[in-house]
């Protein structure tokens, strides 16, 4: 996948820095912090958390970012995308997640998950670009960064006459992406976790 001026492909150099962008980022996210309370370490093991995902994405031509040194990160799942699998390495690489406070907290947040999923399948089942995750380190907010990790993408939606789909469970989010023509068709409550799940759909133009 092709990239502007304004944005590259990421590689695996980058996933450290990657990494860390995501996790900083999601720091105050509320499926995040339902799935590790403690803040102390809710930042390290995020970081774990993403630099394992971030070896895929990255592989995949998935994640894409902004800024030398990376103050954003975008990673874009696409219409024409093969199905992938995970190596021997990749699973290695969520050893150490395995390890941490994450998988009790994860499955805690089964019903979070399901939410999400049963959204996606039902709001977007044909052939779609996906906004899987967006962050911007607090330090470089306000400087149009999640516009150039957005608007491109949804260019080339617009050109492949497909929709676009993403999700979030922070409520501030959804103007954030009205902004950019999604509408937000579904708002989940989830029972027992004070977690709410947005889903947003944008139809191409």
């Amino acid at each position: 996948m092709e990239t502007n001026s304004e944005h590259r492909l990421l590689f695996p150099t980058d996933l450290g820095p990657m990494a860390q962008v995501l996790a900083q980022s999601f720091e105050e996210d509320p499926l995040v912090s339902f799935i590790l309370p403690n803040r102390k370490t809710r930042v390290k093991t995020v970081a774990r958390f993403f630099r394992a995902m971030g070896r895929l994405n990255i592989r995949n031509h998935m994640a894409f970012g902004i800024s030398d040194p990376l103050e954003g990160v975008a990673v874009w799942n696409f219409p024409d995308k093969p199905e992938t699998s995970a190596s021997p390495k990749d699973l290695l690489a969520f050893f150490p997640v395995l390890l941490s406070s994450y998988p009790f907290g994860a499955r805690k947040a089964r019903a979070v998950f399901h939410h999400i999923e049963t959204n996606h399948k039902k709001y977007a089942s044909e052939p779609h670009f996906y906004l899987d995750n967006l962050g911007v380190l607090a330090s470089a907010r306000g400087r149009g960064l999640s516009s150039k990790l957005i608007r491109p993408f949804l260019a080339m939606a617009d050109e492949q006459k497909v929709v676009a789909y993403t999700d979030t469970v922070t409520e501030s989010n959804v103007s954030l992406y009205e902004h950019f023509g999604f509408e937000c068709v579904e708002r989940s409550p989830v029972k027992g976790t004070g977690i709410t799940v947005y889903a947003l759909r944008r139809p191409a133009r």
